[in-house]
């Protein structure tokens, strides 16, 4: 659900990377349409509903997917034993028949890029902007601390088959919708300092999508301007949903186990960066109880660290 640039790269250049192996027929699903985005990236490329697709002659590969109920729990339930899982989240529980999982991996974008290099697979140009793209996304631009030598190896390796580092950034940073302009005001009009400094928390409401204009895909990222503040330690996004509430965390480093966070609202992700969605919550209930969980987590976090 709601894919973001690993995902959707992964996805399409899996698909076809398949399907010049030999793979009869490959198709690609998710809960949510392509977002705007990467729309240049699909090359042609659909994302069939997921919810709709019940031909079980066919094996599920998930890819970038943690936990397997995200992919859509109807799909799930026609398809309970998946084949595959490609993956590099800590907190993948290796659902799948056969599971690649590399957490070290900055993105499973280079993964898959990684593993066809090392089978000797052709990589087409197109693949290789979609497999860059992902790399560049899920890193922010080659700057959180997933990023190793092996990530710029495989960087390079897909700029020397076709990749164009200057379309790329083009096409992920020179194509913003006004409307996310607007929502990503919102967010910032919202964003309130907690505990010393140490957090910053923003917020949409229930009425953001519609009084903006923006779509749910327009909010990936805005988190990452609450963490952009000088001595925020952790950033929160808390966005209302309809029966609930999403929640959006990042640290400024892998030492903040965010996931920890998450994890207690059925959510996961990485150290750094992770996410929940909370039913039965609104913002009201949600935002206190947040703001006391980080405060403990601080404590566990700084008695771990007196230990060391």
């Amino acid at each position: 659900m709601r894919p973001d640039g690993d995902c959707i790269s992964s996805q399409f250049a899996l698909a076809d990377i398949l399907a010049g192996c030999g793979a009869k027929e490959v198709v690609c699903l998710n809960q949510n349409p392509l977002p705007y985005l990467y729309e240049n990236f699909a090359y042609g490329s659909k994302l069939l509903n997921a919810s709709e697709f019940a031909d079980t002659s066919f094996e599920i590969v998930t890819v970038d997917c943690a936990d397997y109920k995200r992919t859509n729990l109807e799909l799930c339930a026609r398809f309970p034993a998946p084949l595959g899982c490609i993956d590099h989240h800590a907190t993948n529980d290796t659902y799948a028949q056969i599971n690649i999982i590399d957490t070290h991996a900055a993105a499973t974008a280079e993964l898959i890029a990684g593993m066809a290099f090392d089978e000797g697979i052709h990589v087409s140009a197109e693949n290789a902007n979609r497999l860059y793209m992902g790399i560049v996304m899920d890193t922010r631009q080659f700057t959180t601390s997933s990023v190793r030598t092996q990530t710029f190896e495989i960087a390079t390796e897909l700029v020397k088959r076709g990749a164009d580092a200057a379309w790329v950034a083009v096409e992920l940073y020179q194509r913003e919708r006004f409307e996310k302009m607007k929502l990503l005001a919102l967010y910032l009009q919202s964003m309130t300092m907690h505990l010393d400094g140490r957090v910053c928390i923003g917020v949409l409401p229930a009425d953001a999508y519609t009084s903006t204009g923006a779509e749910k895909a327009d909010s990936d990222g805005l988190v990452d301007y609450a963490r952009a503040v000088n001595g925020v330690e952790i950033a929160v996004l808390l966005e209302a949903l309809p029966n609930g509430v999403k929640g959006s965390l990042r640290g400024k480093g892998p030492q903040y186990m965010v996931n920890d966070l998450a994890a207690k609202f059925g959510g996961g992700g990485h150290l750094a960066a992770a996410g929940f969605t909370a039913e039965g919550y609104d913002l009201n209930t949600l935002y206190p109880k947040m703001l006391s969980l980080i405060e403990e987590h601080f404590q566990n976090l700084d008695k771990l660290n007196s230990k060391i």
